[in-house]
């Protein structure tokens, strides 16, 4: 048991899902225009805000199974399945509780990029969409469709990217 201790110490803020640099190179830089740089925040953002939810009702309903359970009085063999049944219900909390962690600790990445753009409209949004195709395809074409090229070029134009939003 220590060493699954140890283990989730160790890794209880490493990201399992995107990292910081991730989100603003790969999710945003990556997009080219403000506009899909934007809404690709949303969608992540999203994202994450849904899969908490579903987490925190998840919980409750666990939370009634587990009451439930232990109400229960049964044979000898119930009572020992239910006991099992609540030891792998709360065993398996340490992990989410871990992605929870994970999911707000990127969530306040996400969201202080979002506070640097300015809002939005859908017309300004289908404005630039003309920009993100040309350049998408003109980037595919430049480096033969190499998504590994692609990537390297967005980390080389992440600051330019990052300077743009702040003009």
């Amino acid at each position: 048991m220590q060493i699954l201790e140890e283990l989730e110490q160790a890794f209880h803020d490493i990201p399992f899902e995107n990292s910081d640099f991730q989100n603003k190179c790969f999710v945003m830089a990556s997009q080219q225009t403000q506009g899909r740089a934007y809404r690709a925040i949303g969608l992540r953002m999203f994202s994450k805000i849904r899969a908490i939810k579903e987490l925190k009702y998840g919980r409750e309903l666990e939370d009634i199974d587990i009451e439930e359970w232990e109400q229960e009085t049964g044979s000898d063999f119930d009572n020992r399945r239910n006991a099992i049944k609540i030891k792998q219900k709360l065993e398996l909390r340490s992990y989410t509780d871990k992605l929870l962690n994970d999911a707000i600790k990127e969530l306040d990445c996400l969201y202080a990029e979002f506070k640097t753009f300015p809002l939005i409209t859908r017309d300004e949004f289908e404005a630039q969409e003309i920009e993100y195709f040309t350049k998408k395809f003109d980037r595919a074409l430049k480096n033969n469709g190499n998504a590994t090229l692609e990537s390297l070029e967005s980390m080389v134009t992440l600051e330019s990217f990052q300077t743009k939003l702040i003009r």
